[in-house]
């Protein structure tokens, strides 16, 4: 699968019927492994900037491991974050769009007949009863300067499931982006620079795994490469917004945890089990095969990284198929030592 190339984005904002102002992120992309490379501008997201400011970085993560490129190839993340938020700066005069908000099978439906009860029920615990009845006939009709509660229940709640595109399309983001409108305030707070982003510990075990602190003081398995980091930035949104312009200090501070942390000791500890592991997919095979790798069994039993390292094989996979289970506790135990900064968990006040 290819990369998703990022060309060009732009900001409208208009003032909803509550009087909160809202906003609209329209984004211009193409495939890279599609031809001929034509761009296309898109709507990427829409509601407040509790809702677009994590969208931000949601994508932003995307480019740690070059998901989400250039023309010219690989981009950093707080570039293309800061793009967004010098947009967000100076968005451009939103106008009122109207549709009909339905449910049909085609790729292009306002809501997928796949994903209509799961709405429904949205709308039903947000109190549009009268839309939510509507959508098991003809639909409704829906303004975005009027509606936008509305649909952020749809497609800020549904976010992974239903892009703001299938309300807002192509044709009326082109006659947006290509009318004459002047710019509208924005959002340009003072930067704080007295925040200093929580770090949570840190241990190696090797060049492709690393542990990551939990609360209660236990530790996940996780990508020692640019995974880790881009779990971190995906993340980040809300804590953007209530410390502007940290982001940049933190994804830096994030990145070296990750690239120092110290080597987890031999008597790290894996509690291995079935419980926490998803019903569907591979992950309680994998579990099997770990058991089968170090001779139990039970799927239910503890082990060290000492035993797992004496047992791993090129056959058997074993380190490969623990990196795949998240699901793991881990203990880094005696002989670990962090080099911590300020841990995520610690109970710590900044002025």
């Amino acid at each position: 699968m290819g990369a998703t190339v990022t060309v060009g984005k732009k900001v409208a904002a208009f003032s909803a019927r509550n009087g909160q102002t809202g906003y609209v992120l329209f984004e211009e992309t193409y495939e890279k492994n599609c031809y001929p490379h034509t761009p296309r501008w898109s709507c990427v997201g829409l509601g407040y900037l509790e809702d677009v400011m994590p969208r931000i970085f949601v994508c932003a993560a995307a480019c740690e491991g070059g998901d989400l490129q250039g023309r010219s190839g690989q981009i950093s993340s707080d570039g293309y974050a800061a793009g967004w938020l010098r947009e967000l700066a100076n968005p451009i005069e939103m106008p009122d769009v109207i549709g009909t908000i339905s449910c049909g099978g085609e790729i292009g439906a306002a809501v997928p007949m796949s994903k209509r009860d799961q709405v429904v029920e949205a709308l039903r615990v947000d109190g549009f009863h009268t839309q939510a009845e509507a959508l098991h006939g003809d639909g409704f009709r829906a303004s975005l300067h009027d509606d936008l509660d509305l649909l952020r229940t749809i497609f800020v709640k549904h976010k992974n499931e239903l892009g703001p595109w299938r309300f807002i399309d192509r044709a009326a983001v082109l006659r947006l982006l290509c009318a004459s409108r002047h710019s509208v305030p924005g959002y340009a707070p003072p930067t704080d620079r007295s925040y200093v982003a929580a770090i949570p510990a840190m241990f190696s075990v090797n060049s492709d795994i690393l542990l990551v602190e939990q609360p209660g003081s236990t530790f996940r398995v996780s990508d020692a490469s640019y995974g880790e980091t881009g779990i971190f930035i995906r993340s980040y949104g809300l804590t953007e917004l209530a410390h502007p312009g940290s982001f940049r200090k933190s994804f830096a501070r994030y990145r070296e945890a990750v690239k120092f942390a110290p080597a987890a000791s031999e008597h790290t500890t894996i509690l291995v089990t079935m419980a926490g592991c998803p019903e569907s997919g591979y992950s309680r095979e994998w579990v099997r095969k770990v058991a089968t790798a170090l001779g139990r069994t039970s799927t239910e039993f503890e082990t060290t990284l000492a035993d797992v390292r004496g047992a791993a094989t090129s056959e058997n996979r074993l380190m490969y198929l623990l990196s795949c289970l998240p699901h793991l506790v881990w203990n880094p135990g005696k002989g670990s030592t962090s080099v911590r900064q300020v841990s995520l968990f610690d109970e710590v006040d900044f002025v």
